[in-house]
C-alpha cells in the first residue's frame, strides 16, 4: 500500500503511540496528544507549512525539559516545531536552587524565551504541573504571542484572578524570610 507523505507521518506517529509505555508520561498527555493527532487528521491543507505550529513545553516541579523528550519527538515527527525549557534550577539550567527567591525568578527563562519570539509568531504552550504558573504568567503578559495554552494536569490559576495576583496575596501571608 503507497502513503502519501501525510499518511506516512500519521502512520508513523500512530505506530509510535502505540509503542509508547504511558507510565512514564505526565498524566493527561496522551489525551492530548491523540486530540492533537485527530484533529490534524480532520483537518488536513494542501500547504504543508500551514499545518506546522510551534510547541513550548514546559515541565513541572522536580523536572527538567527532558521529560518532554518522547513528546517532542512525536510532535516533530509530525513535522511541528517544538521548544521545551529547563526553568531555573531545573535540568541543565545553570542556577541553583539557592539563587531563586521569587516565582518570576523560576519562571525567567520562559519570559527570556517569550520576548525573543519574532513580533508576529505565536506558539502554543502546554504545560504539566507547577509549569501551569509559568504559563498563566506567559499569558498575562504576552497574550499577542500565544495561539492556545494546555494545562495537562497543571496548576491554573481561574479568570477572575491572575496568577500574579494569587502569588502576591500569598507573599503578604507567607514572608520569604519566614523559616519553613
Amino acid at each position: 500500500m503507497h502513503y502519501s507523505t501525510g499518511q506516512e507521518k500519521r502512520a508513523r506517529f500512530v505506530r509510535n503511540m502505540e509503542n509508547m509505555r504511558v507510565k512514564h508520561l505526565p498524566q493527561g498527555t496522551v489525551s492530548f496528544l491523540l486530540f492533537l493527532s485527530f484533529t490534524r487528521i480532520c483537518t488536513p491543507s494542501p500547504n504543508r507549512d500551514a499545518n506546522q505550529k510551534h510547541f513550548v513545553l514546559v515541565h513541572g516541579a522536580g523536572h527538567g525539559a527532558w521529560c518532554w523528550y518522547r513528546v517532542s519527538t512525536l510532535l516533530t515527527s509530525i513535522g511541528h516545531n517544538v521548544t521545551a525549557l529547563d526553568l531555573a534550577a531545573s535540568g541543565v539550567n545553570p542556577k541553583q536552587v539557592q539563587q531563586l527567591h521569587s516565582l518570576s525568578d523560576y519562571v525567567e527563562p520562559m519570559m527570556r524565551f517569550m520576548k525573543s519570539l519574532p513580533p508576529k509568531e505565536r506558539v502554543i504552550l502546554v504545560a504539566h504541573s507547577m509549569g501551569g504558573a509559568a504559563i498563566s504568567i506567559a499569558m498575562e503578559k504576552f497574550p499577542e504571542k500565544i495561539y492556545i495554552a494546555v494545562f495537562a494536569t497543571a496548576l491554573m490559576p481561574g479568570p477572575a484572578l491572575d496568577y500574579l495576583n494569587i502569588s502576591s496575596q500569598v507573599m503578604k501571608l507567607v514572608p520569604l524570610t519566614q523559616p519553613i
